[in-house]
């Protein structure tokens, strides 16, 4: 029972913080206007000091877990095909469907999945190692580089009429490709991190990274609008289906192939039940996809995963 009321406790803490800043908004403290400020902030130094961090100590894949990773970046493309496929459907504007696209394909695997999982797993430093993996590349670069250009086709942020090499050309020097590059490579080659002023250097870095959640909550909060809910009912329920139930289903079907331990199976499970990802409505903001839209269903996602991830942990 403590785990179920960890979780609870973990997600509430996130929603109570985003209210705390709707209510600055509310007050005039903050303005809507802050949030390009904000996401500009996440996306060009927290962000990306965040993946510089976790990318320059990640270790080698064990193979025995790539094909989980796999597994988990083909459904996040699949569930974006299908939100694709079903916004077409509903007709609506670029800048909704590319926010339909992201919230509904990728997930909070890191800003909660980790806290999850710690709970679920206490002091046991493999899973959540392996928390990181599915966290970092299955998700993580899911988001970072396909989301980032979904966001980037579907917004009006850039120049119209763009084709597929513009896109590509703005991801590839963007802060957030860069720092996956950046970060990879000091990895790879195995340079030191705590030599003198090297070690000065990375502590800077890590101190950056840990502002990140706030930020993130701070874009969302001043975006966040309570008014015209009823309007988006129909994508709520799209984004929920796919996120908190399509996306770990597939999941859990492609691992009957897998040769996984049942707790790396409850990583993956979990990590890929997390609600969408608050990032996505920093992206979305970023490049001019919906972001009101986006901070909507997000907030949604992460209200009902309060009772579909408990349900999953008690399934499994």
């Amino acid at each position: 029972m403590d785990k179920y009321l960890e979780t609870f406790s973990s997600i509430s803490v996130l929603v109570m913080l985003i209210c705390i800043v709707v209510l600055f908004r509310f007050s005039g403290v903050l303005k809507k206007e802050d949030g390009m400020l904000f996401s500009k902030i996440v996306t060009h130094i927290t962000l990306p000091a965040v993946i510089f961090s976790v990318m320059s100590h990640s270790k080698a894949l064990e193979w025995e877990y790539a094909l989980a990773i796999l597994f988990v970046l083909l459904s996040e493309i699949l569930v974006l095909l299908m939100a694709w496929f079903i916004g077409i459907r509903l007709n609506i504007s670029n800048e909704k469907l590319g926010t339909l696209m992201i919230v509904s394909a990728f997930g909070s695997s890191a800003l909660l999945g980790y806290a999850v999982i710690g709970e679920v797993f206490p002091s046991n430093v493999k899973a959540l190692s392996e928390a990181v993996l599915i966290s970092e590349l299955g998700v993580g670069i899911g988001f970072f580089t396909i989301g980032t250009m979904v966001a980037v086709y579907f917004g009006t942020n850039t120049s119209q009429k763009q084709t597929p090499l513009q896109i590509i050309s703005i991801f590839l020097i963007s802060p957030i490709f860069l720092s996956i590059i950046a970060g990879l490579a000091y990895s790879l080659l195995n340079l030191p991190t705590q030599i003198p002023i090297i070690k000065e250097i990375f502590d800077a870095i890590s101190l950056i990274s840990k502002a990140n959640t706030f930020f993130v909550a701070l874009t969302v909060g001043v975006i966040l609008q309570f008014n015209s809910l009823r309007s988006i009912i129909s994508l709520a329920i799209v984004v929920v289906l796919l996120k908190l139930l399509v996306s770990p289903l597939l999941v859990w079907i492609a691992s009957f192939s897998l040769d996984l331990s049942s707790s790396q199976l409850e990583v993956v499970m979990i990590e890929s039940a997390m609600p969408s990802a608050m990032l996505s409505v920093v992206l979305a903001k970023r490049y001019g996809c919906d972001a009101e839209l986006a901070s909507k269903l997000v907030f949604i996602t992460t209200i009902f995963s309060i009772l579909t991830i408990p349900l999953l942990l008690g399934a499994l």
